[in-house]
């Protein structure tokens, strides 16, 4: 029956004038395309390469730094390890609010404003943090600087992919992602040289306030804001 009613379509394409194609190929939808390193840093992505990667180490670096010896920076500061944690805890769930709100942002503002927006105060909260001298402005400035960080992070998870084309997307997120993951290595190490320091508190927080502006000023300087345009519009 289904080759009978096959061959009257035939018949009746013929009649009509109809080109019968017996066999449709396929083309892939995209072409297989060989991926390198060097891709990352050559024509426009070189820019875009060199933005994502000093972002990603300056957000990891500062998150790690932070919140991996925060404790123990408050225990230094006279208070007992249970409060130290509990403060810890109170501050860890400020970034939930932080994600939604830098998630409803980026289609008002966009991402780069959003972005440099949090970073940079990200890093007034740390200065002032690294300021702070009672329960009330240590809990005020840490809540707002872990909101800031992680809100800029999930920013950053929405500004990378749109840095590069479809073939080179992942390879080009991958890297950047990698380069924050040493600096989440490298600072946890570098908080441990400052913290023993006379007034060593205030060094390690004036730090990373030097290192958040260092990432704001990368994202003013060399960011494009991707809101709304298609890759060609890009360039890319």
């Amino acid at each position: 029956r289904i080759a009978e009613a096959h061959a009257l379509v035939q018949k009746f394409e013929r009649q009509c004038g109809v080109e019968v194609i017996e066999q449709i190929e396929v083309q892939p939808v995209a072409a297989k395309q060989h991926i390198s390193f060097t891709q990352l840093w050559s024509g426009p992505f070189a820019r875009r390469s060199l933005m994502l990667w000093l972002i990603w180490f300056g957000i990891v670096y500062s998150y790690y730094g932070i919140f991996t010896w925060l404790p123990s920076l408050l225990v230094q500061q006279g208070y007992s390890i249970v409060q130290s944690f509990e403060y810890v805890l109170g501050m860890i769930l400020a970034q939930l609010p932080g994600y939604i709100a830098a998630a409803w942002l980026v289609e008002k503002l966009g991402r780069k404003a959003t972005l440099a927006g949090f970073i940079g105060m990200c890093a007034v909260s740390a200065y002032f943090f690294g300021q702070a001298d009672s329960v009330a402005m240590i809990m005020f400035w840490g809540c707002l600087m872990s909101f800031f960080n992680l809100g800029a992070w999930g920013v950053l998870y929405t500004y990378t992919p749109e840095q590069y084309p479809t073939n080179i997307r992942a390879f080009g997120s991958g890297w950047a992602s990698a380069i924050g993951r040493v600096g989440g290595i490298v600072a946890p190490m570098v908080v441990t040289h400052l913290m023993v320091m006379q007034n060593g508190f205030s060094y390690v927080f004036m730090m990373f306030t030097a290192v958040l502006l260092a990432v704001a000023v990368v994202i003013v300087v060399l960011g494009e804001e991707t809101k709304g345009k298609t890759l060609e519009s890009m360039g890319l």
